[in-house]
């Protein structure tokens, strides 16, 4: 019984989810809202969202750093109550990705 009470307090109520979506639909309908926040914009996947996530899906190594904002503050808190260390991952420089364009035009030149 306990359980089921705890439950219905996180579940929304139809009406509530119905209000939740049409806020969503709202902030999703600005171009602003849908411009790509990564810092690094050399990156060649910056700007395809879908792809950039698969890959790191994939890849599993770390999350988008898009969304790191959103989960560093939220795993600080938690490394906070244990009494841990937390770090920034170094980014990837900018002239790696110029290497990899580089890269890429070399082999391009050969075919």
């Amino acid at each position: 019984m306990v359980v089921k009470r705890r439950l219905e307090t996180l579940m929304r109520s139809e009406e509530e989810y119905y209000e939740l979506i049409k806020e969503i639909r709202t902030v999703l309908s600005k171009p602003i809202n849908l411009q790509c926040t990564c810092p690094k914009i050399k990156c060649e996947w910056h700007g395809n969202c879908q792809k950039c996530v698969a890959q790191h899906r994939y890849y599993k190594n770390h999350i988008p750093n898009c969304m790191q904002i959103i989960f560093h503050e939220k795993v600080k808190e938690v490394a906070r109550i244990f009494e841990l260390d937390t770090r920034e991952r170094d980014m990837t420089p900018n002239e790696y990705w110029d290497y990899v364009k580089k890269r890429d035009q070399a082999r391009q030149e050969f075919r």
